[in-house]
């Protein structure tokens, strides 16, 4: 039996049979009509055609211990001229009292190019490592390029920001490195810089993280009466998780929306067809590829109409969304996000 075939085998998968424990391909989507359209009709199975094998991708596994819900980075393997992939480690566990009950859940995490890396997909928790160990792992990227104009407008960052404990004459500041913000109220004076940064956790409801990258803040009187500059930067990050959450809300809307109308599926009362909410929440898994800063811009954070774009980047459509056929499997703990794992300074 040839490597390949034995490769696709699941009976000679582990190290016994010298092959690899999870094993399956990456494919690079071609035709997005034709690969889509029997996934939009509501039709089950593989995907037959519209796509081709996509080599020279790493796909690593993580895998995450319901009693101690943290992401462990496991094996990796570069995918071959057909799409393959055989990952020959097993899955790593976190150290848990021993005989305690545990589930153990799956994850994988396909990237392009040397470190940091570019995330082309990642899957939710439905898979437990067992069954990974006897499914094959097929997944169909089709990476898109964002139009600028169809990027985050600077109103809508002060859209997102707006109540978040900032002062009331802060500026924005849109620039290559990412945003940064200047304002100041009754002697606190306050500057800080964020990014905004690809999720690559398995909460796959969040596409976009916000990152604290610097900050500056310095409490004069009267302020250092009833603050600090520790209680500032407390009421900062909160206010970033809060419009985290926003943010990733008006990013899927966006999505929906602009699916819809491409597709001639939007209602003449500007609503979408329901089949567009299940595509983009149950059929496909949507990771951001890169973020950028196209324009150098200033402006207050009170202004919620500057339709000038300050954020845009590129995403990767992934197939399917749940690598388990009963995605009801999925366990209800927070997420820890890998984001956080990879990059510290997050909040």
């Amino acid at each position: 039996m040839s490597d390949a075939a034995r490769l696709n085998n699941p009976v000679f998968r582990g190290p016994i049979f010298g092959g690899p424990i999870f094993s399956g391909h990456v494919y690079q989507i071609t035709d997005p009509a034709v690969f889509f359209s029997p996934i939009l009709n509501g039709q089950q199975g593989q995907p037959q055609q519209g796509f081709q094998p996509w080599p020279g991708l790493e796909v690593r596994m993580w895998s995450v211990n319901d009693l101690l819900p943290i992401p462990l980075p496991g094996g990796s393997a570069q995918t071959q001229a057909d799409g393959s992939f055989g990952i020959t480690q097993p899955a790593p566990n976190a150290t848990v009292p021993g005989g305690t009950p545990s589930d153990i859940r799956f994850m994988l995490l396909v990237t392009e190019g040397s470190f940091p890396y570019r995330p082309l997909y990642r899957s939710d928790l439905s898979l437990s490592v067992g069954t990974a160990e006897t499914t094959e792992l097929n997944i169909w990227l089709l990476p898109e390029t964002i139009d600028a104009k169809n990027g985050i407008s600077a109103g809508s960052v002060s859209s997102v920001l707006k109540g978040s404990a900032l002062p009331g004459n802060t500026q924005i500041t849109a620039s290559p490195s990412g945003l940064s913000f200047s304002g100041s109220k009754s002697g606190a004076d306050v500057k800080f810089g964020i990014s905004i940064v690809p999720d690559r956790s398995f909460n796959l409801g969040t596409y976009l993280d916000l990152a604290l990258s610097s900050w500056n803040i310095h409490v004069g009187w009267p302020a250092d009466w009833c603050t600090n500059a520790d209680d500032i930067l407390t009421e900062i990050v909160s206010g970033l998780q809060t419009a985290a959450i926003s943010m990733n809300t008006a990013v899927l809307t966006d999505m929906e929306q602009f699916f819809a109308a491409e597709e001639g599926l939007q209602r003449n009362d500007g609503t979408i067809a329901p089949l567009v909410k299940t595509f983009f929440n149950s059929d496909v898994s949507v990771t951001f590829m890169d973020v950028t800063y196209p324009t150098q811009h200033t402006w207050a954070i009170s202004n919620t109409s500057d339709s000038t774009v300050v954020v845009t980047g590129d995403l990767c459509i992934g197939y399917p969304r749940h690598l388990s056929s009963d995605p009801s499997t999925i366990p209800v703990f927070e997420p820890i996000r890998l984001s956080r794992a990879l990059r510290p300074v997050l909040v």
